[in-house]
């Protein structure tokens, strides 16, 4: 009887490896699948902390440099395009436009001056003229007596530099006519504009341009970001961006 029972004894110890096996099977393919599906769930899906990654972010930089006088956003408040954020101190640009108004004053006298100048008149040349003509006349009469042994040696020769001299008065009235005109000239690119008044005008208009600029304003319209970078009596540097606005959506 105990050899009839002897064969069921295999069976007995087959079935718990059986269930082992399954089991070391089946639980990592569980975990792969489980994996796969939650992997599935999150395409098209981002997680984040940041509340404006789906919103365009426009940094907003100073175009010209100085001290920060007047802040008047603070974080996430609205603003729309166009409405101030922050003065930089202009002080420094009016002196800049002062000093350009006294320049386009100086050189409205020189105009004035060089018009008004005997040697642009021709004047000069004119009496230079009449006294060469006039020595000439002289240098005659003493040759004359000269050759008639009337005069002095001394009186002729006086006679010849007068002459010389009255000559080269002419070349400089004439060299001072021709540098008063070239003053007076305009170039192609400024035509009927006295350069030099052309040019203080010209730096008036850059100054008084960076001066508006010392009121920056918001280029688009959204929600201010990182307002605590604008401090009162911070030195801003031309081009480093110092407050974010996100867009509003369109």
């Amino acid at each position: 009887m105990a050899d009839a029972e002897t064969p069921s004894e295999p069976q007995t110890r087959a079935g718990p490896r059986w269930r082992r096996l399954l089991v070391m099977f089946s639980v990592p393919a569980l975990l792969v699948i489980g994996a796969v599906v939650y992997w599935q769930g999150l395409q098209g899906k981002v997680s984040t902390d940041n509340a404006y990654v789906r919103l365009d972010k426009v940094s907003v930089s100073a175009e010209v440099g100085g001290k920060i006088t007047e802040v008047l956003v603070r974080e996430n408040q609205q603003v729309k395009a166009g409405d101030l954020l922050f003065r930089i101190d202009a002080q420094p640009f009016q002196l800049q436009l002062a000093q350009a108004d006294a320049s386009i004053a100086t050189a409205q006298a020189s105009l004035t001056a060089a018009a008004n100048a005997s040697a642009l008149s021709g004047a000069d040349i004119a009496a230079a003229r009449e006294a060469i003509a006039f020595h000439r006349s002289n240098l005659a009469r003493q040759e004359a007596l000269w050759k008639q042994g009337f005069t002095t040696k001394a009186a002729f020769e006086a006679a010849q530099h007068q002459v010389s001299q009255a000559e080269e008065s002419l070349r400089l009235a004439e060299a001072k006519a021709r540098e008063a005109a070239a003053k007076m000239a305009t170039g192609s690119q400024v035509p009927g504009v006295y350069p030099q008044l052309a040019a203080a005008r010209a730096q008036r208009n850059l100054v008084e341009y960076n001066l508006s600029r010392t009121e920056v304003r918001a280029p688009v319209s959204g929600t201010i970001s990182q307002a605590d970078r604008l401090q009162l009596g911070q030195e801003l540097i031309t081009g480093l961006p110092v407050v974010t606005i996100v867009a509003d959506k369109t």
